[in-house]
């Protein structure tokens, strides 16, 4: 990945333009799913057992300067 596009990445997370979770915070992760850019998955939020989808990229450089420019 380009130091640039990850300094913006950085940057934004610390500004809380975007939100980072780790994966521990998640449990009972099944797949349901994949694409060209990842894997989703049906994930319980540990603290309120909510369910969600959650999309896991790829590590590719031309997609996260994709996921930048928008």
């Amino acid at each position: 990945m380009s130091n640039e596009y990850l300094t913006w990445i950085e940057k934004s997370i610390a500004k809380e333009y975007l939100n980072y979770y780790k994966y521990s915070d998640f449990k009972k992760i099944q797949p349901i799913g994949s694409g060209n850019f990842g894997n989703v998955y049906r994930i319980n939020w540990k603290d309120t057992d909510s369910i969600f989808a959650l999309k896991l990229l790829d590590d590719n450089k031309l997609m996260v300067k994709e996921i930048v420019n928008e």
